[in-house]
């Protein structure tokens, strides 16, 4: 049953949207709102029971509502040439109430203060576009007393930098207690002129019990409205009011509930968890650029993907035009490429492909802002296309996105290259080598297109044959981890470790290191890869323009170094669940972004304390922790009702070389050897003496990127066999 929103609250929203509503005076505006959210005419905010069976739960959300209203209006401005100019502007509200019963001192914690940006502005010359946002809170006590929150008077600022500049404001709720019931809504309200707001993804699921939840919406038939429900959410109901104004509808009741996201490993929640889609798009405005296959006004509901293919390829089109600025990067590029071909003459079509990417990689310019990822690409085809590499676009979803059925924007596709077939080239890459396919898109099915011509005013945007790809999925020892650890004991205090850790990582095992990697080690690698001879400070000397900004370069390397030096103990610290005593060296033999040296190659020296203990005249060492912290499962995710997304397969292998002290015999091995195996991986382990050497060989191997609901036990029993092995001790015995 769909609940009817009042004649006074429509007539309300309403007067929101009319330009005057953001020159009133915002107190007053404020208090109209409160007072207009505190009357709704929704049933389940007035029923402040607890049903039975949620006693044990630390929040309970006993009804959540949405309302959101946007309509576009024709606004009169004074354009940069100082003419007059009519814009539609979009004025768009979004109001969230939710209705929350306290049961525990974490919910309470959790729930004792609200936070929230005031106001935004981003403005341009002759433009702007704002962002309001008032909230509301009252308590209801177990007595059905109410008491609201003066938000204006409680709220306090929060300020950073020197000049204090705000950037939210928070607000305790006071006399909240256990048992209590906090009822409270934020409203955003933005007038955009050269922006579409921002697209709502309404979840039905959530970490709390969630016992209704409703979403009402009111679009002006000016708008343009695409939605999609997924992954088993309900569908909308779609209707009009007297003036043709869209409407939508959508009840639940009994939400899903899961972990928080942050919290829940191997996610990918726009695949696996219910929840609707929904742009509302200002496509009639002049000032906001669009493909030349949007949509008019109207409602759409579950486009296929072809209208966002098309989309994606217009929009990438429209870069051909933006070369112009590319002459000073194409001078360094080409450069590099002749001095290079001229050095190896007889280069395959994969090498060329690979150096061209390298190349045009190395000498973009560090500002995303007006090199984007449409243009690396764009150009990149170019540099194809010139130099006779066979080549196509390429158009794919994120494994961590949308599913390529599932799309409801050209964001969801993410372009790239396919070259002689077999390589895959994207934006950047980070520290991965020319033609290595991150993990995201391993295994989806992307869209090609042979460029015959950038039609950026057709729909279609891209001239040339159509086809798909599929992109192959690496395997678990594409992903290896080898780690060889070297251990002794210091004669003068045994119970301090000397530890030396070598890291050889591929694939997506080499991205948990990247935050040790400096922009130094990357440049100075991909010169060698390149041939280029000349150094980083050679060509900033050389450089006028950047002669003079060596001091402050080489100020801000000093600074990156000492944030290196705090990123190498944070990972031992993560490592090992404690801090090391102290950090002696580390270094990179290579950071893996050259096809000749695609490892990830990392040593670290350092001591530590807290594994090795005293036992009598014997030493107790707790050998398992050698591999570091495990993935210890808890009760959540022995409850796990969600499938997994791994980033890939992977493998970690542990090599362990422990010296025996003089004096010392081992005992307590036979617990070392372990063997299990499933369907989605496995842990062994084993060891074997050499002289005074204790070698320890343990290997964890998760083989699938994705594991179904009803297979997640398989992934509890490997993480459980490693757990094992991580308890083990053994005794160093005095002779």
């Amino acid at each position: 049953m769909t609940t009817k929103i009042s004649a006074p609250v429509l007539f309300f929203f309403l007067f929101l949207f009319s330009i005057y509503t953001f020159a009133e005076d915002r107190q007053t505006h404020a208090k109209t709102v409160r007072e207009t959210v505190w009357t709704w005419d929704k049933p389940e905010f007035k029923n402040y029971e607890l049903p039975s069976g949620y006693e044990n739960e630390s929040a309970v959300i006993l009804a959540r509502h949405q309302y959101i209203a946007a309509t576009s209006k024709n606004r009169f401005r004074m354009n940069a040439l100082l003419f007059g100019d009519v814009n539609r502007e979009l004025y768009y509200t979004n109001i969230d109430r939710r209705m929350v019963k306290i049961n525990d001192l974490s919910a309470l914690t959790e729930f004792a203060e609200l936070s929230f940006r005031e106001e935004v502005k981003i403005s341009g010359y002759m433009r702007s576009n704002s962002l309001k946002t008032i909230v509301g809170a009252r308590v209801i006590k177990p007595d059905g007393s109410i008491v609201e929150v003066a938000i204006d008077e409680e709220s306090v600022a929060m300020t950073e930098g020197k000049k204090e500049k705000e950037t939210l404001k928070k607000v305790a709720i006071p006399g909240l207690q256990v048992g209590d019931i906090l009822d409270y809504f934020v409203c955003d309200e933005m007038e955009l002129e050269t922006y579409n707001a921002s697209p709502e993804i309404f979840t039905f699921f959530a970490p709390y019990p969630v016992l209704k939840y409703s979403i009402h919406c009111e679009f002006g038939n000016k708008l343009t409205v695409e939605y999609r429900s997924v992954n088993g959410a309900p569908e909308m109901r779609q209707t009009t009011d007297a003036d043709n104004n869209y409407i939508l509808d959508v009840e639940a009741e009994n939400l899903m509930k899961v972990p928080l996201l942050e919290e829940m490993r191997w996610i990918s929640p726009y695949r696996s968890l219910p929840m609707i889609h929904l742009y509302a798009l200002n496509n009639t405005s002049k000032l906001i650029y669009k493909s030349p296959n949007a949509r008019k006004s109207g409602m759409y509901k579950d486009l296929p993907y072809d209208e966002y293919l098309n989309d994606s390829k217009a929009l990438l089109a429209a870069q051909e035009k933006q070369m112009f600025w590319m002459k000073e990067t194409d001078k360094k590029v080409k450069k590099t490429v002749s001095a290079y071909i001229d050095q190896h003459p007889s280069m395959s079509d994969e090498e060329r492909a690979a150096l061209l990417y390298g190349a045009l990689r190395f000498h973009w310019p560090n500002d995303y802002a007006n090199y984007p990822r449409a243009k690396f690409v764009v150009r990149l085809q170019q540099l194809f296309k010139e130099y006779n590499v066979s080549h196509k676009l390429l158009f794919v979803t994120s494994r961590f996105g949308s599913r390529k059925d599932e799309v409801v924007s050209d964001d969801d596709l993410l372009t790239g290259l396919l070259a002689n077939d077999n390589q895959l080239f994207f934006f950047m890459n980070r520290y991965r080598y020319a033609g290595e396919i991150p993990g995201i898109f391993q295994g989806e099915t992307a869209s090609t297109v042979e460029v015959v011509k950038y039609a950026m005013n057709k729909k279609y945007g891209i001239e040339g044959s159509t086809g798909q790809y599929e992109i192959p999925e690496s395997k678990a020892g594409d992903n290896l981890l080898i780690s060889k650890i070297e251990v002794n004991f210091q004669a003068d205090n045994p119970t301090q470790l000397n530890v030396k850790r070598n890291l050889k990582c591929t694939g997506s095992m080499k991205e948990d290191y990247w935050s040790l990697v400096l922009y130094e080690d990357w440049d100075k690698e991909m010169r060698e890869e390149l041939g280029i001879e000349q150094t980083l400070m050679e060509e900033l000397q050389e450089n006028k323009s950047t002669r003079k900004q060596i001091d402050e370069y080489v100020s801000a390397l000093e600074d990156r170094k000492k944030t290196q030096k705090d990123n190498v103990e944070m990972e031992l610290t993560a490592y090992h669940g404690q801090k090391p005593n102290k950090v002696i060296d580390y270094s990179f033999g290579a950071i893996g972004t050259a096809i000749n040296r695609p490892s990830l190659d990392y040593t670290v020296s350092y001591t530590l304390d807290g594994l090795v203990k005293n036992a009598g005249n014997n030493l107790v060492l707790e050998i398992g922790k050698l591999i570091g912290q495990q993935w210890e499962p808890d009760e959540r995710d022995e409850k796990r009702n969600v499938e997994a997304y791994l980033p890939t397969a992977i493998r970690l292998d542990y090599e362990i070389e422990i010296e025996i002290p003089e004096g010392y015999t081992v005992e307590e091995l036979d617990g070392l050897p372990s063997v299990y195996s499933n369907e989605f991986g496995g842990f062994c382990s084993g060891y074997k003496l050499e002289g005074n050497k204790l070698l320890v060989s343990a290997s964890k191997i998760y083989e699938k990127s994705y594991v179904p609901v009803d297979k997640w036990n398989e992934m509890l029993l490997i993480a459980k066999k490693t757990n094992d092995f991580q308890a083990k001790t053994i005794i160093l015995k005095k002779l």
